[in-house]
């Protein structure tokens, strides 16, 4: 599966609103200090190591999280990264094609894998007394897969389905459209899905290449989380990764693509789609920057579901759209917030456009209420709170945060951090990162049934 944002779920893409599906809190969540211990340790061959108990839980998961991306691949071999989400369960030395799957399925486990822009992570969950078979099969995969021609080019066939099935939605093709417009140098500017054109160019020589440089024990964060011990989860890592040799450093194709600060407004629009939208984005920093946890709680109050104040304003008051939201796209590197508007009447475009915007000039000139801000954080607390209650849940958000954040423990301070926003905090975030000459603005026009789209 691959994470790559596809728009509004009403139009059968990847969902991109943020919806109000977790309850408010009634009291104060509880603090990150009450949560079981999380350990870390790293292997003498770089493997960085994670381990959080859960003695409840019947099952464990076991994680590997590599961190390569879309933004390592060179500009033309796009879809490099995805292509191994794929190859990666299609045989090794010792483990025939598609038996990783079978063997944990049949053990009442189940497998899973995506790729994102920063990151090609792999989960195995399965009933805790399997875990030394979960991280041999892992350790099994990280070097010696197997690169038969004919499983690329089946996998080749099958990736570049997914990316034909994606570009035939005018939405998501005004997506990737409002990437290329927001990022002028970094490959941001490009998802994790890949093109059609790299991929027919990409040799099986590229792909040994992309393997050798980036699945490597020093590029990687090995994830235990369930019913298991540290001691059992050091034995097994030493056993089956301790023995893999470290690799050169990692090229880091991204590391130089510093985006310029953006001084003027962008904006185009695109071919028309039954129903139009319209996203409106600004940069953000990078995910473990200090003012991340303001701009989280903004977006929230902004976009967060049907109470948020777009919905609220643009759908409900001035029934200018049929649905609102947003969506903060959290990277390593400095990365978007973009809000979205869908609406069918053309004519009500330009209020559309200046409803929109005017809600960014309301974070900015003045601050949000208490109560906003009150009820924006008892959900975020809930939500980071509920995503600790399955082995999976958890062992992501610590994935996430090695990959983001520089730190796997880094997330266990959010819950801290969220609290200490103050309105005076978000009012200052909005007019650091969210001027009207920052904005990059992308439309998809509505297009009448029967008339040609532009």
């Amino acid at each position: 599966m691959i994470r790559v944002l596809a728009l509004v779920a009403l139009f059968g893409l990847t969902g991109l609103t943020n919806a109000d599906a977790q309850p408010v809190a009634k009291t104060k969540a509880p603090k990150a200090a009450s949560l079981p211990g999380l350990e870390t340790w790293t292997l003498g061959n770089g493997l960085d190591v994670a381990f959080l108990p859960m003695a409840k839980a019947p099952s464990v998961t076991v994680q590997v999280w590599y961190r390569v991306g879309s933004k390592e691949e060179s500009k033309n071999r796009h879809g490099s990264a995805h292509m191994f989400e794929h190859m990666m369960f299609k045989g090794t030395e010792h483990v025939r094609p598609e038996e990783h799957a079978r063997y944990l399925s049949e053990l009442g486990g189940y497998v899973n894998a995506f790729t994102t822009e920063d990151v090609t992570a792999y989960h195995n969950t399965l009933p805790a007394q399997y875990l030394d078979f979960a991280i041999k099969l892992e350790a099994e995969r990280m070097r010696n897969l197997w690169f038969r021609k004919e499983m690329i080019e089946t996998e080749r066939q099958v990736v570049k389905e997914e990316i034909r099935q994606q570009e035939n939605s005018p939405i998501y093709a005004g997506f990737l459209r409002f990437l290329e417009l927001s990022y002028n140098v970094h490959p941001y500017s490009w998802t994790a899905g890949g093109a059609l054109a790299d991929l027919d160019a990409t040799s099986v020589e590229d792909l040994k290449k992309f393997y050798d440089q980036y699945y490597i024990p020093n590029n990687a964060l090995l994830v235990v989380v369930g019913n298991t011990s540290a001691d059992a989860v050091r034995v097994s890592a030493q056993k089956w990764f301790g023995g893999i040799a470290k690799g050169a450093e990692p090229a880091r194709l991204s590391a130089n693509k510093v985006e310029p600060v953006q001084t003027k407004v962008r904006r185009e629009t695109v071919k028309g789609a039954q129903i139009g939208i319209l996203m409106r984005g600004y940069h953000i920093p990078e995910a473990k920057h200090a003012d991340m946890h303001a701009i989280q709680v903004l977006a929230r109050i902004l976009s967060g579901g049907e109470s948020s104040r777009l919905y609220e304003k643009i759908v409900r008051k001035d029934k200018l759209a049929l649905q609102a939201g947003g969506q903060l796209l959290l990277r390593e590197h400095p990365g978007m917030m973009m809000v979205f508007a869908a609406f069918l009447d053309a004519s009500k475009q330009a209020k559309l456009e200046t409803g929109l915007s005017g809600e960014f000039t309301r974070l900015r000139t003045s601050l949000v209420t208490a109560k906003e801000l009150k009820k924006a954080k008892n959900q975020m607390m809930s939500e980071f709170v509920f995503g600790l209650e399955s082995v999976t849940g958890i062992a992501s958000q610590i994935g996430f945060s090695w990959i983001n954040r520089g730190s796997a423990k880094f997330f266990l301070g959010d819950l801290d951090a969220f609290d200490k926003v103050s309105a005076a905090d978000i009012k200052r975030v909005a007019n650091l990162y969210f001027k009207d000459e920052q904005a990059s603005i992308v439309v998809v026009p509505p297009v009448q049934p029967g008339a040609k789209a532009p």
